[in-house]
């Protein structure tokens, strides 16, 4: 029996998570589910099986997404783990701050659900 592969959202926004959940499980993705990249660094921590990818929003209580993203690739145990991250805001200044801290993909919210399937096909480690 095979494991399904494993996404960790950090969302905070209900209709977003429900939307990306239902979507990924049809998908047949097991989907962990955390508000605060406070709450996702402690799954990440204890965590005996790390997620396949990331998907993060920007906008968190608490840290940041794109802070959070930098954590996560600057962590031997987690730097290949491919991350999304989403936002409401279009900003140069999101972006910039997505690409910098070494994030695989930026999309803004709100999206085609297409296309956000397509850009989880085309990751390779997805």
């Amino acid at each position: 029996m095979t494991m399904k592969k494993k996404i960790l959202l950090v969302e905070d926004e209900k209709s977003i998570q429900t939307l990306l959940v239902y979507h990924l499980e049809k998908m047949n993705y097991k989907v962990i589910v955390k508000e605060s990249a406070e709450d996702a660094i402690e799954y990440l921590k204890q965590e005996k099986f790390l997620p396949d990818l990331i998907i993060t929003d920007v906008l968190l209580p608490g840290m940041n997404g794109i802070n959070f993203c930098r954590l996560v690739k600057t962590d031997a145990k987690t730097s290949n783990i491919p991350v999304i991250v989403l936002s409401s805001v279009d900003f140069d200044f999101y972006r910039q701050g997505a690409e910098n801290s070494g994030a695989d993909y930026f999309m803004t919210k709100p999206f085609r659900i297409k296309d956000f399937i397509s850009v989880i096909n085309n990751l390779k480690t997805v």
